[in-house]
């Protein structure tokens, strides 16, 4: 039997386009922390990409505890996610700031991108005269 809570190859994003889709079609949330860039996907589950940067965040050690963040705060709620693809960018912000308030942080603005992905793909109201 398969945990729901895997962070399996399917749910990655991994090709560059994949990313420049998401960045160029996607809503965005963000904060001094992230950014969350959302779209959504033909797959049927959520898929995660991460930009983490040496220039926003810092050394090695930093940008992995980001990643490792990031990935886990996916990966617990990845089974209540609609079908999109999300896309995080670190911020200078992320450098210093403690886990639980990554996590907030990320919670906060994946579910502002989810209703902003929501809201764009419904009908536009009818003109009204």
């Amino acid at each position: 039997m398969t945990s729901p809570y895997r962070f399996r190859p399917c749910h990655r994003l991994h090709a560059g386009a994949q990313f420049d889709r998401v960045y160029r079609e996607g809503r965005r949330a963000g904060d001094g922390l992230f950014a969350v860039n959302a779209l959504p996907n033909p797959c049927g589950h959520a898929r995660l990409g991460m930009s983490v940067s040496y220039r926003t965040v810092g050394n090695a050690v930093s940008r992995n505890r980001i990643r490792r963040t990031i990935r886990e705060m996916f990966r617990l709620q990845q089974a209540a996610l609609p079908p999109l693809d999300f896309v995080v960018t670190s911020r200078p912000g992320a450098r210093g700031a403690e886990r639980p308030v990554l996590l907030t942080s990320l919670e906060r603005l994946f579910a502002e991108a989810i209703r902003k992905a929501a809201n764009a793909n419904a009908p536009a109201p009818a003109p009204r005269h």
